[in-house]
């Protein structure tokens, strides 16, 4: 019999540990094991310790993700841990339930293959060195899945590399590793074929200056759709920069379902924050300036109704004041 923790509160995993550790060994691995299939908030807290996630915000998005992860574009603002929740852990989870001894039904037999993609490769090849850095360094998950992870990856996996990406133990044998990384706009694979990708950071503040730049992600977003799997899935993890960027883009063709995160409940910068502190947060919006803060806490980058001239950019020379002036006539 298996535990189910789908109605369960944060506040009730303590006691659950508590339980599972009087347990004998073989019925608390076999536990430990299906809540790491089917759990993800007990995955990331307890098997790849991540006590930091222990928030009212951060399990509830856990559990939206665990109950619709596909399909959907994760526009939350930034250090609100989406890339940690979706990329990361998420990931490893697939990889978990998909492979093994007894994988979940729902997967019908088929063993995930996972595409990181990013603005460039080398930001989808730092997510790949955290997940693989988690499987070959985490004793817990390894004692917990000996039929999935080797105890010694770099000597027995047929891949086991950021560049070349890492493959687990696994009945099928694709051409595509078990996760890799890749970038969209100077390192598009050819001929690959992902049963998950995951598009994390797929635009940049540079590039969202440039409506040439922003046109260029898109293309090669489309192109990229080429590289998946019949019957896989799609996940888009990023934040706004620019109102007509990639995002919007996706958003008006339908490409995948948005679910929104500000860092205010209301999205209003004056708002009751959502997870970081409200000193934090202001301290960001002072530093930030109004249009970035905007963007990437609010997810809100309407320019038209956010980057106006606002009085306070002025700055006023009491004493002191420079040699040579310019002059302006600002017109409102």
């Amino acid at each position: 019999m298996s535990i189910t923790t789908t109605t369960m509160e944060m506040s009730h995993y303590p006691q659950l540990m508590r339980s599972l550790q009087k347990l004998p060994k073989p019925t608390r691995y076999s536990h430990l094991r299906n809540l790491c299939r089917t759990d993800l908030y007990f995955l990331l807290r307890y098997v790849l310790n991540r006590p930091d996630v222990e928030d009212p915000f951060l399990f509830a998005r856990c559990r939206e993700v665990q109950n619709s992860p596909n399909e959907h574009l994760d526009l939350w603002s930034r250090e609100h841990y989406k890339s940690t929740i979706i990329t990361f852990a998420k990931s490893i989870q697939d990889i978990l339930a998909s492979h093994g001894d007894n994988p979940l039904p729902e997967w019908k037999g088929r063993e995930a293959t996972l595409g990181i993609f990013s603005f460039n490769r080398g930001k989808a090849l730092d997510f790949v060195q955290q997940i693989m850095y988690e499987l070959e360094g985490n004793k817990v998950l390894k004692d917990l899945f000996p039929d999935i992870l080797y105890q010694n990856p770099k000597k027995e996996s047929s891949s086991w590399s950021v560049m070349g990406g890492i493959v687990v133990k696994r009945e099928s044998n694709p051409k595509e590793a078990t996760v890799e990384g890749w970038g969209l706009i100077d390192s598009m694979p050819t001929g690959s074929h992902f049963f998950g990708r995951i598009y994390d950071d797929v635009i940049t503040e540079k590039f969202a200056r440039s409506p040439e730049m922003i046109a260029k992600t898109t293309e090669s977003w489309e192109l990229s759709l080429n590289l998946g799997a019949r019957g896989g899935f799609s996940r888009y993890i990023g934040t706004r920069y620019n109102y007509n960027d990639t995002y919007r883009t996706l958003m008006k063709r339908d490409a995948a379902t948005p679910r929104i995160h500000a860092a205010t409940i209301d999205g209003k910068p004056e708002g009751e924050p959502v997870f970081l502190t409200r000193e934090e947060l202001a301290k960001k919006r002072r530093e930030m300036g109004s249009f970035v803060f905007a963007c990437q806490m609010l997810q809100n980058p309407k320019a038209d109704e956010i980057q106006g001239f606002n009085k306070d950019h002025l700055l006023f020379y009491h004493e002191d004041p420079p040699t040579t002036w310019n002059y302006y006539l600002i017109v409102d």
